[in-house]
């Protein structure tokens, strides 16, 4: 059994836009919309340098996305009603420092992304909420531990669509 366990040697983490805690996260991360306060830059950790993880294990994590990029538009720019398919976009980054908090910090680096195409009408309809209303839709991602590699997947889970990526993973 102790050949199926290795040690991860880089740390493994999702940017994320989280609420804002004052007195925590410094004030230039600070994304206001609609009158609430979030963190920008936030990376949520999958798995931390020096951490066993076991060859095969899946982890899985449930994103609702923050905001939808438009293949045209820059992402993080809001999208406009009623604007056909947009992206919801997960970026994948490594660090060889175990303790991260933002995709911002030194020593991390962007290794990978998953981008979902998503038809917010559509979700609009499945989830039962109007093009100006907020849709219940989430991004179900699966990362998988291999002995060299991390498998990456993503489903929308209002349309079903999903997309996959492979990243090396560095372990011992």
């Amino acid at each position: 059994m102790s050949s199926m366990l290795r040690r991860a040697t880089s740390t493994y983490a999702v940017a994320v836009t989280r609420p804002f805690v004052r007195g925590r996260d410094p004030h230039r991360k600070l994304l206001r919309r609609d009158r609430v306060d979030w963190c920008s830059d936030a990376l949520d950790v999958l798995v931390h340098a020096g951490q066993q993880v076991c060859l095969g294990e899946t982890l899985v994590r449930r994103y609702a996305p923050a905001y939808l990029a438009s293949s045209s538009r820059r992402a993080g720019s809001p999208p406009l009603p009623g604007s056909g398919p947009s992206k919801a976009v997960l970026e994948i980054y490594r660090s060889e420092h175990a303790e991260v908090r933002y995709c911002t910090d030194s020593g991390v680096t962007r290794c990978g992304s998953l981008a979902l195409e998503i038809d917010q009408e559509q979700d609009a309809e499945k989830s039962g909420t109007s093009s100006s209303g907020t849709s219940k839709s989430a991004v179900e991602l699966r990362v998988c531990f291999g002995s060299e590699e991390l498998r990456f997947s993503a489903v929308d889970t209002a349309s079903g669509r999903s997309a996959r990526t492979t990243v090396h993973f560095a372990c011992q």
